[in-house]
């Protein structure tokens, strides 16, 4: 089968949300392309309305999350077992019995759909055997709850191992749990309005405050449609994300004796720019760094809608040498990112990282950097949302070996609520994205994974 048939099916002109689901699959499973940019670029996706974009978004997203159980299930019910190398079948497949099992539509457009799918690209035989492996599933959907795997059978088998050596099997269990679900939306609120403002903003958004300034709701809307995205007094950023930059105001306010609005910041790897919304919104004089141009173009807007005036710098952190020493410098390192695997779900496919040797490079550089540019009593912070230890910890250890003037300030829980069980036995702070349990029945449990360290310049 020609792969472009795919792509130039002119006589389908009006496609099924299903047919394109096939499409975009083809491209995320097999060659490796990220989701967002494929619908961003999708003239079938994008002639779809609200309710049909949300419908091929979800059953994406599932597919990342659960390819592995779905294969699984539909593999026992056909007689020899379906080729890997058989792409189009596998993925009518995935597709069919994710709508099955964990969407629940309707049985007879689900296997309608996938015939007809199986008739046009892979032949009169092949939709056959979709035909009877789909019957064949539905007459025996009681037996389903027994044949599907744990949930952390999705995990790629790098992930699984690397997890469960550094944190055990009860954390990786749950830590797959929560990742099968979208993840909440959480909103940091400006300290700047009433506490009346707040909890008209809880009201409206049908949220509930986790942690101070934190909103999580479960809605599905589109940001620019939320209560006050205009005035600007709000920003999208997950819990765990949040919680580095309170943990160094809490530190700064400890370890300096000057005024806050006296002490320099830098903010290195700024973009999108979230760590410096909450700087500059406890009046911080902060420096941002960030080397990508598109990025920086997506945290000036972001900062424009913030009614923030940052400084930034379009420079590379790992050699970037300011005319002044910082007092205070922030490092969101670039890094795996396998701690947003929730709302990243495309981790799941993924193969194991070819670059990991160069992000670890880059973020001892970052680090080196950081050294030379930090005043003496100087704090640096560096954070990872990968769940990685060679990422986080392994980095920091090496940092101090190699420079002995340097040591951990270590977090205590009363530096901030809910981060008493996390604080590892060196002083840092590791989030696992099972850590954070809210008892309500209105929002979700859970968060990204974060790893936070301080240290200081010894005088």
């Amino acid at each position: 089968m020609n792969e472009q048939k795919i792509f130039n099916n002119k006589k389908n002109k009006n496609k099924s949300t299903r047919l394109v689901a096939l499409e975009i699959w083809i491209l995320v499973f097999y060659k490796n392309k990220k989701f967002d940019d494929i619908i961003k670029k999708s003239f079938d996706f994008n002639k779809f309305d609200r309710r049909d974009k949300s419908f091929l978004f979800l059953l994406i997203n599932t597919c990342m999350r659960r390819h592995k159980q779905a294969q699984k299930i539909y593999n026992e019910y056909a007689r020899f077992g379906i080729k890997k190398n058989n792409r189009y079948l596998n993925g009518i497949l995935v597709i069919a019995t994710i709508q099955l099992i964990w969407l629940e539509i309707a049985p007879y457009a689900v296997l309608n759909e996938a015939v007809n799918q199986a008739k046009f690209y892979i032949g009169d035989k092949q939709s056959k055997l979709v035909n009877a492996i789909l019957r064949n599933m539905l007459a025996n959907k009681d037996d389903w709850l027994s044949l599907i795997p744990e949930d952390k059978y999705n995990l790629p088998e790098w992930l699984l191992n690397s997890w469960i050596s550094s944190y055990g099997e009860k954390n990786v269990d749950e830590i797959a749990t929560i990742a099968m679900e979208p993840p909440p939306l959480d909103i940091v609120v400006s300290n700047k309005i009433k506490k009346s403002e707040l909890e008209q903003l809880k009201l409206n958004l049908s949220g509930e405050q986790i942690l101070p300034n934190v909103i999580r709701c479960n809605l599905n809307e589109p940001v620019e449609s939320l209560p006050r995205f205009s005035d600007g007094i709000w920003w999208i950023q997950d819990v765990a994300s949040q919680i580095p930059c309170n943990l160094l105001l809490s530190k700064i306010n400890q370890h300096f004796s000057k005024s806050i609005n006296s002490i320099k910041v830098i903010d290195m790897c700024c973009a999108p720019g979230g760590k410096t919304a909450q700087l500059l919104n406890n009046e911080l004089d902060v420096v941002s760094i960030e080397k990508s141009k598109l990025r920086s173009h997506n945290f000036k807007e972001n900062m424009k809608r913030l009614n923030f005036n940052p400084n930034l710098i379009n420079a590379n952190a790992e050699n970037h040498m300011p005319n002044f020493k910082a007092d205070v410098i922030l490092i969101d390192a670039p890094c795996s990112a396998t701690g947003t695997i929730r709302k990243n779900p495309d981790i799941f496919i993924k193969p194991a990282p070819t670059n990991l040797d160069d992000l670890i490079l880059t973020q001892d550089n970052i680090l080196n950097n950081a050294s030379k540019i930090l005043n003496k009593n100087g704090l640096i912070m560096y954070v990872t949302c990968s769940l990685q230890k060679i990422e986080g910890e392994r980095r920091i250890e090496k940092f101090l070996k190699k420079n002995q003037n340097f040591s951990v300030v270590p977090f205590i829980s009363s530096d901030y609520p809910m981060i008493n069980d996390c604080i590892t036995e060196e002083g840092f702070v590791r989030i696992l994205p099972n850590y954070f349990k809210f008892n309500s029945d209105n929002v979700m449990s859970g968060s990204d994974g974060f790893f936070v360290s301080l240290i200081k310049m010894e005088n």
